[in-house]
């Protein structure tokens, strides 16, 4: 879980270890990086808006270090352009701020068949 919001990060941390996921939490791009060098993740679940480096352009790095993970982009934003510029970078899903449980649930269960076809 990549949010520059600290509550934000734990809640949705809670909500994955509920279902059965085991979720770390980054507050950046960079420090996503370092746990992804460490340990990579099958999905990141990452905002797009962040400081330094958004969430884009980890979706890029993560593509390119990492392939096979699955990455789903959070984002209050819900202009076409932003959409596709996700998906051009590696997105396999987004969901739109604020969201719910069940859209990250559904979110999470199409990023999981996607790495398991």
């Amino acid at each position: 879980v990549v949010d520059d919001e600290e509550a934000i990060r734990r809640l949705l941390t809670r909500w994955l270890s509920g279902w059965g996921y085991q979720a770390k939490e980054a507050g950046n791009a960079d420090e996503a990086l370092e746990i992804m060098t460490a340990e990579p993740a099958d999905i990141m679940l990452c905002d797009v808006m962040m400081p330094v480096h958004d969430g884009i352009w980890l979706a890029e790095q993560v593509r390119g270090r990492w392939p096979q993970t699955a990455v789903i982009m959070a984002s209050s934003a819900q202009d076409m352009e932003t959409v596709m510029r996700m998906r051009k970078q590696g997105a396999v899903d987004y969901v739109t701020k604020p969201f719910g449980r069940e859209m990250l649930r559904q979110a999470l269960q199409r990023a999981s068949a996607r790495l398991s076809s």
